[in-house]
């Protein structure tokens, strides 16, 4: 059996010992399936890929659930605005693994049809597209990303409400690069 924090640990490691400082970014979410609230790191390992890590959280009757963030970004275009920098437009894919795994996707605040609506799992993952906006004089981002989780694609065809705000999610980011 595999150990998932030592696994997260080593990743970690092998994450930090090779970045350089000023490709970094703290980073806050909200939304997007990152969870309620999500705080963590991206690392820019080249002008045009980042990864994210983050954990957040999200509420189920009062109680507060955690699940761990991973996020590979493609940005194609960095366009310089004066002095500022603005990736008009962002592809990317990214995993999410909840740490209260005995209730991931068990309960919910919205009524699924069915109880094998979705298969039960704590690890889900999905496709982003979004675009980055970051004053380099404040060395402040702020982000927006639209995304469709894997529960998403399967309710686009197990369901007749073809309303999009269930299947996909939008969030916000704030970065601040160091």
């Amino acid at each position: 059996m595999l150990n998932y924090q030592a696994l997260a640990l080593a990743f970690l490691f092998l994450f930090v010992s090779s970045a350089h400082a000023d490709d970094w970014r703290a980073v806050v979410e909200r939304a997007g399936f990152m969870g309620t609230v999500a705080a963590g790191a991206s690392y820019e390992f080249e002008p045009e890929h980042a990864v994210d890590l983050s954990l957040g959280g999200y509420p189920i009757d009062d109680e507060v659930f955690y699940q761990a963030n991973l996020v590979y970004r493609y940005s194609r275009w960095n366009t310089p605005v004066r002095e500022d920098v603005w990736r008009p437009l962002q592809f990317g894919f990214f995993l999410v693994y909840a740490l209260n795994s005995d209730k991931y996707f068990l309960e919910s605040p919205d009524k699924y049809p069915y109880p094998d609506y979705y298969d039960f799992t704590a690890l889900r993952y999905g496709a982003e597209f979004g675009t980055t906006y970051t004053f380099m004089r404040s060395r402040i981002g702020i982000s927006y990303r639209i995304r469709i989780f894997d529960n998403g694609v399967i309710a686009i065809f197990n369901n007749n409400n073809r309303d999009l705000q269930y299947y996909i999610s939008s969030g916000l980011s704030l970065q601040y690069l160091f």
